[in-house]
């Protein structure tokens, strides 16, 4: 009879050698794949395959190759968002991260050199699957492909032209830096250089007929002079035309773009006559005044009858408009003086040593009042501009009243500095003359 102490010891051998042959990974069959994540996409399973099974063979084998094209990637990769666990090479070019030999090439699915129509493919199978990206940085959208499968840029690109620009092309291959890097060339500070280096290039651009002179006009533009001052709310390429889905504006939609950010200049502008002509004669509405990438500043924008005003373009002889234009101009003109009047009133003031605790407040106010006009001068209504106009005279008046009430204060001050130096010449004189006597008499009363 066999002993029960035998008998554990035989099961217990058998029971690791099957543990050690469920270790051995099958080389055929590829990465294990969880159960929960049989049926998730291939980015899902990556997220869900542990760090040991996904180590990373590709770097340290290329690094050691003697063509410098296949040896680069590794260096470029080195600093590169994708330079995770749980994306590695293998996350674009599939293959088998466990193989360290040339055999991880032969696995399915290995993607050597993705084409230019396949690479939107390529990044969107993960930035588009909502659980991958859920783990890696749940902080990025994931509609990026199908944005750009609608832009101009997909359609042309997805057609096969090769000069349109795919994902590889603005954000980079290996060397793919987070859009918040300032050395990442779609970093806000640098994507209009970006989109200037095709659309800047003739060669590039002449098969579109597209003209080149966007990117220099923008830079002279108050929007490009605003962003070279640091405003983060100067808009810049991807402000006006999108990143993913960038595609021209029609002259339908134009306006909108404007309006996110100049809101209150569209809304009055939808109630002016401007607005049912525009639409009617398929004219963009922002662009034939303010232009598109050449924006003027507003105050060049001179409104009235002069042969550089804007409303002459249009309305050379037409008498009601030029007449309403006229007006406004003339209404414009009167602001303008009036808060210019207010703000040489303090610096006069200033200048001769006067100091107006609230003069800066006042004259804050000022300026506010007179921002309101840019956006109600879109309503082409004078009576409406005259309540604008009233606002400017209104803080303007307060603050040359500041000043009127401080030149009074001091007027006062020096009368009364002037009595009591009066007073005590009065005092001293006094003294003296007292004095002068009481010596007199000393002098007769002594021996």
């Amino acid at each position: 009879m066999r002993s029960p102490n035998r008998n554990a010891i035989r099961l217990s051998v058998i029971a690791l050698a099957l543990a050690a042959l469920a270790r051995q990974p099958d080389a055929a069959a590829g990465p294990p794949v969880p159960a929960a994540s049989a049926s998730a996409s291939p980015a899902s399973s990556r997220a869900l395959t542990p760090p040991l099974e996904s180590a990373n063979t590709c770097v340290t084998c290329h690094a050691g190759l003697a063509d410098p094209k296949l040896r680069a990637p590794t260096t470029e990769y080195s600093s590169s968002v994708h330079r995770d666990d749980r994306i590695g090479c293998v996350g674009c070019h599939k293959g088998d991260p466990r193989d360290p030999t040339a055999g991880a090439h032969r696995a399915a699915g290995f993607l050597p050199h993705p084409s230019h129509a396949e690479i939107a493919g390529v990044c969107g199978g993960c930035h588009s699957d909502a659980g991958f990206m859920r783990h890696i940085n749940a902080r990025l959208p994931v509609g990026q492909q199908a944005l750009f499968n609608l832009s101009l840029h997909g359609k042309l690109s997805g057609a096969g032209d090769t000069m349109a620009p795919t994902c590889s092309v603005c954000h980079g291959r290996h060397e793919i830096l987070p859009a918040a890097s300032p050395k990442a060339p779609v970093n806000r500070l640098n994507v209009a250089k970006l989109c200037a280096g095709c659309h800047a290039d003739p060669k590039h651009m002449a098969p579109y007929q597209i003209r080149t002179d966007q990117f220099a006009k923008w830079e002279r533009s108050v929007h490009g002079e605003a962003f070279k001052k640091g405003n983060p709310l100067a808009p810049t390429c991807t402000g006006c035309h999108g990143a993913h889905s960038a595609t021209p504006p029609e002259a339908s939609s134009v306006a909108r773009a404007c309006g996110r950010c100049h809101e209150e200049e569209l809304a009055l502008f939808e109630q002016s006559p401007h607005s049912k002509g525009f639409k009617k004669r398929g004219l963009a509405p922002c662009v034939a005044c303010h232009s598109n990438h050449d924006v003027a500043p507003a105050s060049s924008l001179h409104v009235g009858l002069t042969p550089d005003a804007t409303c002459t373009k249009c309305h050379s002889n037409d008498e009601k408009p030029l007449k309403a234009a006229d007006e406004l101009a003339g209404l414009l003109r009167g602001a303008r003086d009036r808060a210019a009047a207010a703000r040489a009133a303090v610096a006069r003031a200033g200048d001769e040593g006067l100091h107006i605790s609230g003069a800066p407040f006042a004259l804050d106010q000022v300026a506010t009042a007179e921002l309101k006009l840019r956006p109600v001068v879109h309503t082409l209504d004078p009576k409406r501009m005259a309540v604008a106009v009233a606002a400017v005279e209104q803080a303007a008046a307060a603050a040359e009243k500041l000043v009127t009430d401080a030149e009074q204060g001091r007027r006062i001050e020096r009368r009364g500095y002037y009595a009591a130096l009066a007073l005590a010449f009065l005092l001293f004189s006094t003294l003296s003359l007292k004095a002068w006597q009481l010596e007199g008499r000393r002098r007769l009363g002594s021996p």
